[in-house]
């Protein structure tokens, strides 16, 4: 009988610095202006984060 292979989980804080490494190396070449109009365009993307004033 083989012994079975427990799927390791990754824990959050190996999740939250891979996701830290992915967005260093897309913004590591970037000006500011750059750097602004990408967070922006983030932002939009996942409404629940940000909230805007309905102004």
């Amino acid at each position: 009988m083989k012994p079975t292979k427990k799927k390791i989980e990754k824990s959050t804080i190996q999740q939250l610095r891979e996701i830290r490494d992915k967005i260093g190396l897309e913004i590591q070449d970037m000006t500011f202006e750059q750097l602004k109009i990408y967070i922006k365009e983030r932002l939009t993307q996942h409404p629940t984060l940000y909230k805007r004033n309905a102004d």
